[in-house]
């Protein structure tokens, strides 16, 4: 009789903790976040991506009443980073940056197993343009005597660019389509590396993000010659379009966070709210200026689709590329 009530004891036991366990799983979000999130920028320090993620994360912390610890995961033109973030647990304590390159990695690497559907949009919060700048050694001030030089000298000018097949690469490919050239391509860690390179006389021209130049531009150090957005931007006045030159030429790429495939939509709703909140925030908008990127932001309702959307596009340009 006694082994019986032992037995039965047990039994209750284990029942009760299956219960626990199973509404725990099913009431996991009610209390997200209650740790560090960690975020994974699969870029350099310093660049586009690693800048304004680590400003957000900066906004982001005091509304989620957490830290937020920024990794960077370089290697691979990214891939190394998304790979790691595709195999995070899908709990919401591992996010990362997203960008409209990101998706259509297994078509221009050997090995690479993630695709849009790998990941959970979760909000945009910007959509940069490149700015166009020279060296000073190279002699180039116009985006005109640039594209002149190049068609002189097919495949001699150099052009750095912040990663293998990244918007740098894609903004390339589609000037030189444009107006008929071809560079000499060279590919660094980052934007700010190869900007760094075109200061030092290393490199003849790089596209970076604006984040990833003022500082080469404010020194002195680089000739910009043209931005790449529809209009000038308030931190970089002086800068004009390439439609203003009589170009009819634009190329912007849009930035993120997403997370792994399978995050509870209760989890990413709050992240969702909490970027939103970020975004409203007159601190955090003149501090996004002052950084050089173009705020725009996108609701998870939207952004869950357009994220395809733009996979699907870049999938078809890729494609008629190679």
């Amino acid at each position: 009789m006694k082994k019986l009530s032992i037995v039965l004891m047990i039994l209750v036991v284990c029942i009760g903790y299956t219960f626990a366990n199973g509404e725990s799983e099913q009431t996991g979000s009610a209390d997200y976040p209650s740790k560090t999130i960690k975020v994974i920028v699969p870029y350099g320090a310093g660049g586009g991506a690693d800048i304004t993620v680590r400003l957000m994360a900066k906004y982001l912390e005091p509304i989620l009443g957490q830290n937020l610890v920024v990794q960077n995961v370089t290697g691979g033109s990214g891939t190394i980073g998304w790979t790691q973030l595709t195999n995070a647990k899908a709990d919401g304590y591992t996010i990362g940056y997203g960008d409209c390159l990101m998706t259509n990695a297994q078509l221009l690497f050997d090995g690479i197993k993630y695709d849009d559907e790998s990941f959970t949009p979760i909000a945009m919060y910007a959509s940069d343009p490149h700015i166009i700048v020279a060296s000073k050694a190279s002699g180039i001030t116009s985006v005109e005597q640039l594209f002149e030089k190049a068609k002189a000298n097919p495949g001699e000018l150099t052009y750095g660019l912040g990663g293998a097949w990244s918007s740098h690469d894609f903004l390339r490919i589609n000037l030189e389509n444009f107006a008929g050239i071809e560079f000499n391509r060279m590919v660094f860690q980052s934007g700010a590396a190869a900007v760094n390179a075109v200061a030092g006389g290393n490199c003849d021209i790089a596209v970076p993000f604006v984040a990833e130049a003022l500082a080469q531009i404010e020194a002195g150090n680089v000739v910009p010659l043209a931005i790449t957005s529809q209009e000038r931007f308030a931190i970089t006045p002086d800068i004009p379009t390439l439609t203003e030159q009589g170009i009819d030429f634009t190329h912007v790429m849009w930035r993120a966070l997403v997370a792994p495939a399978g995050v509870d939509q209760e989890i990413v709703n709050i992240l969702d709210d909490a970027l939103a909140q970020v975004m409203a925030d007159p601190e955090y908008q003149k501090a996004a200026l002052e950084a050089g990127s173009f705020r725009l932001y996108e609701s998870n309702e939207t952004f869950k689709d357009s994220f395809h959307t733009s996979h699907d596009s870049y999938e078809k340009m890729i494609l008629e590329t190679k």
